[in-house]
Formats: C-alpha cells, structure tokens, sequence
C-alpha cells in the first residue's frame, strides 16, 4: 500500500517539479579573471574621499596587459548610476597570478544620503565601452554608506526610444530605416529650481574605453520646483547597424548616468542578454503553486486508501 502511494505521489510531483526549473541559457564570460574589492571604511559622506583596493586575480595561461578597471557607483534603492570613472593605473598580471591596483573615489558633493554599491569592472585590453559599463566583465562589488546628504535634486524619471520605454540593459530594436530619437524624461524632486544639463554621446557598438564619440550634444535642462521635462536626442544620419548611446544629467554637484543600446538588426549586442536577469518571481511562483497542488493531490490519495482500508 505504502509502494502505491509513493509510486503515484512521484507521478503528481515530477511534472510540477520539472516545470518550475529555469535553465540558464546565458553562458558565462570566458574571461579567466576573478576579482574582489575592499575599501578602507564602508561609511563615509559628501565630498570626501575614500580608499578602495581592487585585487585581480589572472587564472589563465596568458599575461594580461593594457587591461583597465571601469567604476560604476550605484544607489541602492533606486538603481541610479551617480557616477563612473576609468581607474588611472592600468591593469598586468602574469599567468597564474595575481594583482592589486588601488584607486580613490571622491563622494559627489550632491550625493544623498544612502547606501551605494560601488563596482569595479575588469575590462580586457580592446574591451568594449558599453559591456563596461553594464558589468558585462568580470565585477566586484562593494557597499559604501553615505551619510549627512542632502536630496539629489533631479533625476532621469524615463527612458524612450521612438516613442516606446526603454529598459535599461535591454536593446531597443529601431527600424532599418528611418528617423531614431530617444527622449530622457528628467525630473525635479525638491522645492526649489534646478538648472542642469543633459550631455549626449554617441558610440558605436563596440567602441573601446578610450574611444571618442561619434557625435556629442549638450542640452539644458531648466525645472521649476518638482517639474519635469523630456530632453530628446535625434540621432544623426550615420551607417552603422547600432549604437550605443550615453547621457549624464548634471547641475555640476549631483550626477545621473544612463545608457542606451540601439540596433537595426538582429544580432546586436548579443552580450546583453546576459545583463538581463531571468524572471524569478513566476519560476518561484510556479515551484510555490507546484508544491500546493502537489500536497492537495498527496492528501486526496491519502484520503482516499485510507478509506480503501
């Protein structure tokens, strides 16, 4: 009796436990580069600077050279990119070895208060600008939290590319032909005025860390107090098949990052999809109704040979 009971609560189960599996079809960067971060306090505040130590370790058969460490500092709660920077010292490591590279990070005068999560990128001599800066490299992390700031006054509030939102770190597929804008909506939080700008830079897909852009534009931004306003940006009549385009909103106090990956063809930026977490809410949902419906059938066969009993 007991057997027949196992046997066919094995039968319920297996097909819910097979369906709640989420099988990862992005493979991993085929970099053999580890690193980690430390830094010399996790707490500090606006304007001032912080020590931080990078160690890199090369696990392959080949010296590293001309390699580079790209920082992106993150808010924590709100996912903006407050800043980024290139470490000055560039990155050589013999096979089978390891190094550290120090640099300093100087807090923004404009930061708020909040924990950040500062990332340094390992980018490969020839490494592409926009995989940098989406961590598509091997990164490390650390949390730094910031005390005593005052509220950032304005923020990047959206994203569009013809018309459509864009998601950060996916690519906005634009047609062969024709006009591309892409418009950052910018929006003033606090009670008072801000006066800014909105730089624009153009890249080609793969362009590299050091790289100057295809086209750069500036435009200002004047918000009364908790206004906002779209800032577009026309992309210029060039060949390419896609682009990677960056904006910074800055008052020269505060900074806000944000990128965008254009494309006209399938194909572009492959890498991305990496960037782009699976949906863990519906599997975990899936595996929590898996194991209800799982248990209820449990009971009913349960119910149902003991009364054959």
């Amino acid at each position: 009796m007991k057997k027949g009971i196992l046997a066919l609560l094995v039968i319920f189960v297996s097909p819910f436990a097979v369906s709640a599996q989420t099988p990862n079809s992005c493979a991993e960067a085929s970099i053999p580069v580890t690193i980690s971060l430390t830094s010399e306090l996790v707490s500090t505040v606006p304007s001032a600077s912080i020590g931080l130590y990078a160690e890199i370790q090369n696990a392959g058969a080949d010296a590293i050279s001309d390699a580079a460490l790209a920082v992106a500092v993150v808010q924590k709660d709100t996912g903006t990119v407050i800043d980024r920077f290139l470490v000055p010292e560039r990155v050589a490591i013999f096979p089978q070895s390891s190094g550290k590279i120090g640099f300093i990070w100087k807090v923004p005068p404009g930061a708020d208060s909040g924990i950040y999560t500062l990332m340094a990128t390992f980018v490969p001599k020839g490494g592409s600008r926009a995989q940098a800066f989406a961590q598509a490299y091997p990164t490390a992390s650390r949390d730094i939290t910031i005390s005593g700031g005052a509220i950032t006054p304005a923020h990047i509030r959206s994203l569009t590319v013809n018309g459509s939102v864009y998601t950060p770190n996916t690519v906005a597929r634009v047609a062969e032909v024709g006009n591309v804008s892409a418009t950052a909506t910018a929006s003033n939080r606090i009670q008072g005025p801000y006066k800014g700008a909105i730089t624009w830079r153009l890249f080609s897909p793969d362009a590299t860390l050091f790289e100057a852009p295809l086209d750069s534009r500036k435009a200002p931004v004047q918000l009364h107090p908790e206004q906002s306003a779209n800032v577009p940006y026309n992309l210029p009549t060039l060949s390419l098949g896609s682009y990677y385009l960056e904006g910074e909103l800055s008052d020269g106090s505060s900074t806000s990052y944000f990128d965008i990956l254009l494309a006209r063809e399938d194909g572009a930026f492959a890498w991305a999809s990496c960037l782009t977490p699976p949906k863990s809410g519906s599997s975990n949902t899936t595996l929590v109704v898996s194991l209800i419906v799982a248990i209820i059938a449990l009971g009913g066969i349960w119910e149902f040979f003991k009364h054959r009993a």
